[in-house]
């Protein structure tokens, strides 16, 4: 009888150490699944973080590369190197322009004077019966440096104006300077009274502030009044700003067409990229070689009109 009290005994303290040793067992699973879980969270997220980062920094880089390292906004003049015509063109055509200043950025030039530009036409059509305007649309999207290299860019055209036009600036803002100049040798050579050279200097320069003040005002108009009577006006287009100054580019704020009668200029996002959309209630659109226009650079987020 004890003999088999000591076996039952013995078998329940066996039943209760192996159910104590199964449930210390269960816990220590628990509390290392979770710590697991917490750990793997953590790496979950540090990698979701250099991801982002990763991602954002790349972003970053590209939208820097879109443009050649130039900020969003910038504003250059460049000339259309050959002509191009709505009714001619198709969609891929390829055009060319040429800059006509250095462009630079942090001190360094970035785009020297006469780099090559490079676009093509995106549409293309003439005013065919029913349609109220030709159409002609284009975008640049990289340069061509001297050494072969390409530079991505993402380009709209903020302002355009007749080769003419630019021209009849510099030849107004050449002869009111031959104007001043001779001026200056009169007086350096003591011709008339000390009341008349006042006078004359003070004349000359009035004619200088008037001649600017003109230009500013008519959006670039080449006309003043005894320097020369034939040059001809740039005549600005609904809704344009700005215009031609005397070394005959368009100012960094110009926006619209000037002297190029019956055109209009607006700008579209497509794909990331900017296209410069021209329009011409005429039956095409047309524009010379040597057309004068305003770039500006875009991020590709941008999608607003110029």
């Amino acid at each position: 009888m004890n003999r088999s009290a000591n076996v039952l005994l013995v078998g329940a303290t066996f039943i209760l150490s192996a159910a104590a040793q199964a449930q210390t067992n269960a816990q220590v699973g628990t509390e290392t699944n979770g710590q697991a879980s917490v750990q793997a969270d953590k790496m979950h997220a540090q990698a979701s973080g250099r991801a982002s980062t990763s991602t954002s920094s790349s972003a970053s880089t590209q939208s820097n590369k879109t443009n050649a390292g130039l900020s969003s906004g910038t504003a250059f003049n460049a000339t259309l190197s050959s002509p191009v015509d709505s009714k001619k063109s198709k969609p891929g055509d390829v055009l060319t322009a040429r800059t006509t200043e250095n462009l630079k950025a942090e001190g360094k030039t970035i785009l020297p004077k006469g780099t090559k530009l490079v676009g093509h036409v995106t549409q293309a059509s003439a005013r065919a019966k029913g349609d109220a305007e030709s159409t002609l649309a284009i975008t640049f999207d990289r340069a061509v440096l001297k050494s072969g290299e390409e530079l991505p860019l993402n380009l709209a055209i903020q302002a355009m104006a007749s080769a003419r036009a630019a021209a009849a600036a510099t030849d107004a803002g050449m002869e009111t300077m031959a104007g001043s100049s001779a001026t200056g040798s009169s007086m350096a050579a003591g011709h008339g009274t000390i009341g008349g050279l006042t006078s004359t200097a003070g004349s000359a320069t009035g004619s200088i502030r008037n001649t600017a003040a003109t230009f500013a005002n008519t959006g670039g108009a080449a006309v003043n009044s005894g320097v020369n009577s034939t040059t001809a006006a740039a005549v600005a287009s609904q809704g344009a700003v700005g215009g031609l100054n005397t070394a005959g580019q368009l100012t960094s704020n110009s926006r619209g067409v000037f002297s190029m009668e019956g055109l209009n200029l607006n700008s579209v996002a497509n794909n990331n990229t900017q296209s410069s959309v021209i329009t011409s209630a005429g039956k095409n659109v047309h524009l010379d070689s040597g057309t004068r226009m305003l770039m500006v650079t875009r991020s590709t987020a941008e999608t607003t009109n110029p």
